[in-house]
């Protein structure tokens, strides 16, 4: 009797034990596989990362710009071809992530819409290429533009929004990601921050041709000289000035704007008010900064475009200016130039074009609505082209000028503490409504004429890549 009692003990002890395994594993199996999936020690993730052939990135123009390649031991490594493109395409790594498209697109060039058949029979994931809308020829000019310059420029195709070049210096070389990280996050430049989508810059003279949109709708006279025109204003944290340097002499508010020249600004701002010169920042979307599709969250729905005060009594001065807490990107400034040379339309920035899928040879449009936004009506739009073209052929933009294209633009300076940086925003006609935008930041510069023959060399690259086309 005894011995069958510790039989039957031993018996339910293992029936015990054998239920307590059935309800992990049924637990495990059906309600905690997520978890276990993406636990970050679980090695069959690292190891079926690795064995990820992400897709190629090419330009516009079919360029190959990142591949991944199977090496002999059968290791993927991804390879980018230009350093160019290195702030625009970012990085992949299975240490540190991605960055730049490769996150912005990071699903597709996984392939993570692989069909069941596939994940069924464990094939290896094959990634899908992708065409963005960059323009390799375009972007290397870019780059040798700035010769190594901190800042940033970003160039769009008009009336569509597409980006066509895109560069934040300084960057990094994503071949050596992995060796170089930790010199990467420690160095001064801040090589990660891309410059071109995320720097919030004063604008400084920029917002002159806001301005300028205020006084033509509400009818101030553009041709009444003003008296000491070539006046420092004095603000509280810094002085003033025009972006060239001019004698003592009256101007009108268009030479004024043409030499990027702030005193007439200044008394403009007080003739206005703060109501009229708030509207226009607001239809000119200053209060809600574009962002570059699949790069950046979006403005949330249904954000009400007047919520942030921009501009009150006692800063209207500085903020007219450009001087006081409004800041802007290098990308929202290119939108404005688009924006004036498309009648007043802004079209929204967007950088993936087509995708390819693997073994395949046919790429696939990336169809989706994008709706131009209202800035100005045709006719502002069209006199604010007139006064940049002529700040471009006798005002602080000539530099921009270039034989035998249509150039308009606004060269000048904004000052931020005890630095300044360097400005150019403009644009070049081809044919037809077809035209480009751009916008060029220097920062620790206080050299506009630089600004606006790096910005003139870039719209000419851009305008022999379309009219090409």
């Amino acid at each position: 009797m005894r011995s069958t009692r510790e039989i039957n003990r031993l018996l339910l002890g293992v029936l015990a034990g054998f239920a307590i395994v059935a309800l992990a594993a049924a637990y495990w199996a059906i309600f905690g596989i997520d978890t276990i999936l993406t636990r970050e020690d679980n090695p069959r993730l690292f190891e079926a990362e690795a064995a990820i052939l992400r897709g190629d990135i090419v330009d516009r123009a079919d360029h190959l710009l990142a591949t991944s390649t199977i090496g002999e031991d059968g290791s993927v490594s991804r390879n980018y071809e230009y350093p160019e493109t290195s702030s625009a395409l970012g990085y992949y790594s299975l240490r540190y992530g991605t960055g730049g498209a490769e996150a912005a697109y990071n699903s597709i060039l996984r392939g993570d819409n692989r069909d069941f058949t596939t994940q069924l029979l464990h094939r290896p994931q094959v990634g899908t290429d992708i065409k963005l809308t960059l323009d390799l020829g375009i972007q290397q000019q870019i780059a040798q533009a700035l010769n190594g310059r901190v800042g940033a420029v970003v160039v769009m195709g008009v009336p569509n929004g597409e980006i066509l070049g895109l560069v934040s210096l300084p960057t990094y070389n994503p071949n050596t990601l992995d060796a170089d990280w930790e010199m990467l996050i420690e160095a001064p430049g801040k090589p990660f921050f891309n410059r071109a989508l995320q720097a919030n810059y004063q604008p400084g003279g920029t917002l002159q041709t806001l301005l300028m949109a205020a006084a033509l709708l509400n009818r101030q006279p553009l041709e009444t000289v003003i008296e000491n025109a070539t006046d420092t204003v004095q603000l509280a944290n810094v002085d003033v000035s025009c972006a060239v340097r001019l004698p003592e002499m009256a101007l009108t508010l268009r030479d004024a704007y043409a030499f990027a020249c702030p005193k007439p600004f200044e008394e403009l701002a007080e003739t206005l008010d703060r109501e009229k010169i708030q509207d226009t920042f607001v239809t000119f979307q200053l209060n809600r900064p574009p962002s570059l599709e699949g790069f950046v969250p979006q403005p949330a729905t249904g954000a009400s475009v007047t919520s942030f005060p921009l501009i009150t009594t006692d800063n209207l001065v500085e903020n007219a200016l450009g001087q006081g807490n409004l800041t802007v990107t290098p990308l929202q400034m290119a939108v404005m130039a688009a924006a004036i040379i498309n009648d007043g339309n802004a079209p929204q920035p967007y950088t993936l074009a087509a995708t390819r899928a693997a073994e395949s040879d046919a790429w696939i449009p990336v169809e989706a609505i994008r709706p131009t936004i209202p800035y100005a009506n045709a006719n502002t739009a069209r006199q604010l082209q007139d006064l940049m073209r002529s700040a471009v052929a006798n005002g602080a933009a000539f530099n921009a000028a270039r034989p035998n294209i249509d150039i308009g633009g606004h060269a000048t300076i904004a000052y931020s503490g005890d630095e300044t940086q360097a400005w150019f925003v403009g644009f070049a006609t081809i044919a037809g409504r077809q035209a480009i935008s751009v916008a060029v930041v220097l920062e620790n510069s206080n050299d506009p004429g630089l600004a606006a023959d790096i910005g003139g060399t870039v719209l000419a690259a851009a305008h022999e890549a379309l009219r090409q086309n």
